[in-house]
């Protein structure tokens, strides 16, 4: 990523932690990542791409939002009411809870830590049952779980 995209990054957190009132120590937590990785988004500093899904994860942006800014779109408005944030320690919780196959597991811990999910799970080296149940797992979860409480998903009964 290029500095001059780092930069419109740095100015759209900024810019909505401070329309949020929050410390960078508290972003930090809801993100799941140590302060001083979040000072380093902030000052436009390199970081892991997996970094700023933490930071769309902190603000409860939709996955890619960083990903558009960095594009040269214009982001979230600041103005707009926050969404509830989502933490990767829940997301990654509700996996590891979950009534799914180890390597599915593995699957779904990663996609929860990417701007994209689905993409995630197609790019892993697994197998194509284990992908396919993934995706599935994915979409249950992103509905509101029920399935997933209720009965194992895991890999598909036809292979």
């Amino acid at each position: 990523m290029s500095a001059e995209q780092r930069a419109a990054i740095a100015a759209l957190v900024v810019t909505h932690r401070a329309a949020q009132r929050a410390s960078l120590e508290a972003m930090a937590a809801r993100a799941s990542m140590s302060p001083v990785t979040w000072k380093r988004v902030e000052d436009g500093k390199g970081v892991q791409v997996s970094t700023y899904t933490g930071v769309e994860a902190a603000f409860g942006w939709p996955a890619g939002t960083i990903r558009e800014v960095a594009d040269g779109g214009k982001g979230p408005d600041p103005g707009q009411s926050p969404v509830e944030p989502r933490r990767h320690h829940d997301l990654v919780a509700t996996v590891l809870d979950g009534p799914y196959p180890d390597a599915v597991k593995v699957l779904l811990v990663k996609a929860a830590r990417a701007a994209d999910p689905v993409d995630a799970i197609l790019d892993a080296t697994a197998s194509d049952a284990d992908k396919v149940a993934a995706v599935r797992a994915i979409r249950t979860l992103q509905a509101g779980g029920a399935e997933s409480r209720s009965g194992p998903v895991g890999r598909s009964e036809t292979a």
